[in-house]
C-alpha cells in the first residue's frame, strides 16, 4: 500500500487544518500547533513494507502532541521511530526529552502521551510498526523511549543507511523479502535502543538481562538454545540468569517457549510462507517436537496451527 498527501491540493488558508488532518489519518490522533499564521506547507508520502509503514515527512514548525485524553481513544497500538534527514526536532515522552540533528533517531510509543517538537523547517523517515513486535526484545520497553541515538557512527549509522535505502527500494521486494527485512531492521533496533536507553535503579540487573533476551532473539531459532549458553555469552552463571527472567515474573524456559510461539503465530498467518509448511515453520523457531508445538500452541492460542493459518 502506497499514499501521498499534500498541503498543496487545498486553498493555502485551510493548509494547516487540513495537515492536522493528514496526521491523524494517516498516522494516529494527536493534535497539533504552530507558531503564528500565514502561509503554511507540509507533504508526507510512505508505503508498507511486512509490518513496517515507512513515511517520509517534509513540513514547517510545528507541535505535535499525543494527549491524554487522546490516548484514551485508542488507535495507536504501535511504536513510531522518527530519523532526522533535515532540520532539527525533539521527541518528548516518559519525562525524557531526545533532541535530533540530521542522522538521528528517537521512537515514541503510541500508547502513552508524547510531544514532537520542531522550531523550523524540517524533514523526517518516520517508521511505525506494532508495538508487540517491539517490547519482548527489550528488558525495560519504557525505558527505551524517547531516547536519541546518534545516526553518525554504530548501530545508529547502519539503521539509519539502511532505513534511507529502504524507503527509496522498498517497493522493489516481494511480500516475503519485505517482512523478512523488517523483522531484521526491528532485531537492530531493538538492540540500538537497549544499550542507548538509561536504566533506573537496578541498572546492571536490567543491562544483564537485556544482553540476554538480545542473545535469545538472536538464536531463536536454534534448538540448541540453552541456559548455559547464554549466560555463558553474557558471562553470568546459569542461577542469576535464571534469577533474572524470575523477577520479570517468568523463566528462561517459559520466555523462550511464548517467543518461539510468537513468531511461529505470525508466519502461519503470513500469506506470504503459505508455501512453507506447519512443520517447516515450528522447525525455523527451533520445535524439534511436531506434537509438542501442536499442543504448545493450542495452548497458548486456544487454535490448533493449521485452524490458526486457515481463519488467517
Amino acid at each position: 500500500m502506497e499514499f501521498a498527501r499534500s498541503t498543496e491540493a487545498v486553498a493555502a488558508a485551510e493548509r494547516f487544518a487540513y495537515w492536522r488532518e493528514v496526521i491523524w489519518e494517516q498516522f494516529l490522533p494527536i493534535d497539533a500547533r504552530r507558531p503564528g499564521d500565514g502561509a503554511f506547507a507540509g507533504a508526507v508520502a510512505g508505503r508498507s513494507l511486512g509490518p513496517l509503514t515507512i513515511s517520509r515527512i517534509s513540513s514547517q514548525a510545528q507541535r505535535v502532541c499525543r494527549t491524554p485524553a487522546l490516548v484514551e481513544r485508542g488507535g495507536a497500538d504501535a511504536i513510531y521511530l522518527n530519523v532526522q534527514l533535515r532540520g532539527e526536532g525533539s521527541a518528548s515522552q516518559d519525562g525524557r526529552t531526545a533532541h535530533q540533528r540530521p542522522g538521528d533517531l528517537a521512537a515514541v510509543d503510541g500508547t502513552r502521551p508524547f510531544e514532537l517538537a520542531f522550531e523550523a523547517d524540517f524533514e523526517q523517515l518516520c517508521v511505525s510498526f506494532p508495538l508487540a513486535l517491539l517490547a519482548p526484545r527489550l528488558a525495560l520497553p519504557r525505558a527505551a523511549t524517547a531516547v536519541r541515538v546518534g545516526g553518525d557512527s554504530g548501530l545508529g549509522a547502519l539503521l539509519v543507511n539502511q532505513l534511507t535505502l529502504l524507503a527509496r527500494l522498498g517497493a522493489r521486494l516481494d511480500r516475503e523479502a519485505g517482512a523478512l527485512v523488517a523483522d531484521q531492521l526491528i532485531e537492530l533496533l531493538a538492540l540500538a535502543l537497549g544499550r542507548a536507553c538509561e536504566v533506573p535503579g537496578t541498572a546492571n540487573r536490567a543491562l544483564l538481562l537485556q544482553a540476554a533476551i538480545d542473545r535469545i532473539e538472536r538464536d531463536l531459532g536454534d534448538p540448541a538454545l540453552s541456559t548455559e549458553g547464554v549466560a555463558h555469552g553474557v558471562n553470568i552463571s546459569t542461577r542469576y540468569l535464571q534469577r533474572l527472567f524470575a523477577e520479570q515474573g517468568t523463566s528462561f524456559g517459559r520466555w523462550v517457549l511464548a517467543r518461539r510461539l510468537e513468531r511461529c503465530h505470525r508466519d502461519l498467518a503470513d500469506p506470504a510462507l503459505s508455501h512453507l509448511s506447519i512443520g517447516r515453520i515450528a522447525e525455523r523457531w527451533g520445535f524439534v517436537d511436531r506434537s509438542h508445538f501442536a499442543r504448545t500452541f493450542r495452548d497458548r492460542y486456544g487454535l490448533a496451527p493449521r485452524e490458526h493459518r486457515a481463519s488467517a
